[in-house]
This record gives C-alpha cells, sequence and structure tokens, in this order.
C-alpha cells in the first residue's frame, strides 16, 4: 500500500429525485431534458488522515452538463435516466506541492423509478428509489515530494449504489415548485494510475434539493434548481490504525430545458 492512500465510498447526488414531482404531474408522457449546473465540491480530511491528505480540503468549482429521458405512466409510475460530467475543471489538493494547475473531472449515471399522486388543487407526492455510480478524477503532481512522494499522476475514485427518497410538488407562482429528499447506500473504489486500489464498503449519505418549473408552451419547460449532499463517515487504513472522518460536499444551483411528448 502506497503511503497517504485510502479508500473512500461517496454518494452521487440523485439529479433524478428533483424532476420527478413535476414530471409526474404531466400523465403518459416522455420528456427530454439538459442543461447545465454551476457545482461546489470539495471533501475535507481531519487529524488523522494519512499523510499527504491530513487536515487538508480538495476543493473543485465547475459547471455539469447533463442530459436525462423520463417517461410517466398514465398511472404515476415513472422511470428517469440520466447522465452528467462536469466541463474543464481543477481542484486545488496539491497546491502545496506545485503552482501548477491539477484537471478535475466528475461524471455520474442515474436510473431512479418511482410513484407520483396526484391530490386535488395539483399538488402531489412521490417516492422513487434507483441505482447510481459515478467517478471522480483528480490529477495529481507526480514526482513531487510531500510526506511522501507522489509516484501517481491521477487519483480515481469510482462509486455505486441504491438510493431511496419521497418528493412533493405544487402550484406556484405560475409554475410548479418541488423538493425531494433521499438517503443512499453506495460502495467505492479508490486508486490511482500506478498499483494503488482499495475498496470501501457501504457508506450511507443524504441529499436535498428544491426546484422550480415554468412551462411556456404544452411542451416545453424550464427548471431551476438547488440541490445540497453531504456525506461524514468514519474508516481506518488497517485494523490497527486510527480511524478518521473525512467529509463530502457538493452544492449546485442548474437549470434545465425539457420537451414533452
Amino acid at each position: 500500500m502506497n503511503a497517504g492512500k485510502f479508500g473512500l465510498g461517496i454518494s452521487i447526488c440523485v439529479a433524478a429525485g428533483i424532476l420527478m414531482p413535476v414530471a409526474a404531474q404531466a400523465q403518459n408522457t416522455f420528456r427530454l431534458y439538459t442543461g447545465v449546473a454551476p457545482t461546489s465540491y470539495s471533501i475535507s480530511f481531519d487529524n488523522n488522515a494519512p499523510n499527504g491528505y491530513r487536515n487538508k480540503t480538495a476543493k473543485s468549482k465547475y459547471t455539469a452538463a447533463n442530459v436525462g429521458f423520463s417517461w410517466i405512466s398514465p398511472k404515476g409510475i415513472y422511470v428517469d435516466v440520466s447522465g452528467q460530467e462536469s466541463l474543464s475543471a481543477h481542484h486545488d489538493l496539491w497546491t502545496d506541492e506545485t503552482s501548477q494547475e491539477q484537471k478535475f473531472s466528475r461524471d455520474t449515471f442515474t436510473l431512479t423509478g418511482g410513484y407520483s399522486h396526484t391530490f386535488g388543487q395539483g399538488v402531489s407526492v412521490s417516492g422513487f428509489g434507483g441505482y447510481t455510480q459515478g467517478t471522480t478524477t483528480l490529477n495529481a503532481p507526480k514526482g513531487a515530494t510531500t510526506p511522501f512522494t507522489i509516484n501517481f499522476s491521477k487519483d480515481i475514485f469510482q462509486s455505486k449504489g441504491i438510493f431511496v427518497g419521497v418528493g412533493t410538488g405544487m402550484p406556484a407562482l405560475g409554475g410548479q415548485i418541488s423538493g425531494s429528499a433521499a438517503i443512499a447506500f453506495m460502495n467505492g473504489r479508490w486508486k490511482d494510475d500506478n498499483t494503488y486500489n482499495n475498496h470501501a464498503d457501504v457508506t450511507l449519505g443524504y441529499s436535498l434539493s428544491v426546484a422550480y418549473t415554468y412551462k411556456f408552451t404544452p411542451a416545453w419547460g424550464i427548471t431551476g434548481d438547488i440541490r445540497g449532499q453531504r456525506y461524514n463517515f468514519d474508516f481506518a487504513t488497517s485494523s490497527a490504525a486510527t480511524a478518521y472522518q473525512v467529509s463530502e460536499k457538493i452544492v449546485s444551483a442548474g437549470v434545465r430545458l425539457s420537451y414533452q411528448f
């Protein structure tokens, strides 16, 4: 095992969970959507973390592009498939070791299914669940000397797991306001492009979101949303090592254009 490397389980934001309370109002429909979301991403390590990561925070600010497809049945059952990828971005984990910018990338895939029920006056409630997977890549300054020698050029984190959640929506301001909350059960693999490869078992996390949708024609609509996630967990590099805590935060505010048919 290389000094300073670790296994970490990270949950992915359930983007489809925001859309569903709104989408399920328009029954027996298909919907295509695409958009962008300025995003703030960070991972913080406490004082017990391995050398090179101790008391450090890796941060990145980027714009994520997303695309998705939804199907909603006449009975309120729905399915949503979406993907998201970060556009050109950098992170600051290794700024103490190099003045050169280190590239950052993140992509996710999410499959969501659920059921929505609409009450009088357009108020709806929904329950949903699904599968998500993602990959985060942080380039590293290979050859730099920190508390350990960096003999790799990329840190790569891959995560996958399931999630469940609830949502609600209601007419407001000429459109629809919706919100959702979800918990996710994830496992992950942290590796580099040298020899390191470590697996982390189930991690529990949560996400919250609010959105507003306005339809300017029967087919076309636009949605603005704010979403946040936080995950705190303890783990150790071996059975004898001191456990340490890692906190991950993801906050985004995005806009999506949708076409319904």
